[in-house]
């Protein structure tokens, strides 16, 4: 559990990125959840909710999403594709949605992700403070780096898109899902509980995955979870 000794509200990004050149600071976007690689040592919070970064932009084919916008702003902006309404509606309870932020989300990183799932196929770019942009695939593989602040996401807007996912229950985490998106220029597969984070894949890599396995599947049965929705999700798509 982290120790909080200070408190920082910047009024702009510049001020932000220059309180978190400090590797004892964290940014902090909804605050559902706060997350640091220096264990358990005391932090130092900076809170980006000053920073307006919460605008949803419809740009022709691309949608830009700002990085302090909340979960529940995109499942009731018309302006998100319905496969990221989907998925935000399904990452948390309605409580917790109003809070949680797509920033905060793509940070944290979570294995079972669908909202990351859905950026993935969605040709997320991730739009940083210093003015770089990366795949969202790169950053969930690498991390984000101390300091880097993340200010936007821009996602495509077009195509036909399918999901299908196994829980324990329906309203559980997946143990594995399978979420895809087709459109002119071809078809895209991610997956979630397969790896650490959720994973752009091609179709004829998911026999090979070596997934973890928990007291929710075996390696061997997520591999087999991830065949057979793959299947369902191509089969939809093609």
């Amino acid at each position: 559990m982290h120790q909080m000794v200070g408190y920082h509200r910047p009024a702009a990004v510049a001020e932000a990125v220059r309180l978190l050149a400090e590797p004892t600071r964290v940014a902090m976007a909804g605050g559902t959840t706060l997350r640091h690689d220096g264990g358990a040592a005391p932090v130092e919070v900076v809170d980006l909710q000053a920073l307006d970064l919460d605008s949803i932009e419809a740009d022709g084919p691309l949608v830009r999403i700002g990085a302090t916008t909340t979960l529940q702003a995109l499942v009731d902006s018309d302006a998100v594709p319905d496969l990221v309404r989907r998925t935000a509606r399904a990452e948390l309870p309605s409580t917790l949605r109003s809070r949680a932020t797509v920033g905060g989300t793509i940070g944290s990183a979570e294995s079972d992700s669908l909202l990351l799932a859905a950026l993935l196929v969605h040709d997320a770019t991730v739009h940083f403070a210093d003015g770089r942009t990366a795949p969202l695939g790169d950053v969930l593989e690498v991390g984000l780096g101390s300091g880097d602040l993340i200010v936007g996401v821009t996602v495509a807007s077009l195509g036909a898109t399918a999901i299908a996912v196994t829980g324990r229950t329906p309203a559980d985490t997946p143990i594995v899902a399978a979420v895809g998106r087709a459109d002119e220029h071809g078809m895209r597969l991610a997956l979630c509980g397969v790896a650490a984070t959720p994973r752009l894949v091609e179709p004829a890599e998911v026999d090979a995955l070596e997934p973890p396995g928990d007291f929710r599947g075996s390696p061997a049965y997520r591999r087999h979870l991830a065949n057979v929705l793959s299947a369902r999700v191509l089969e939809e798509l093609s």
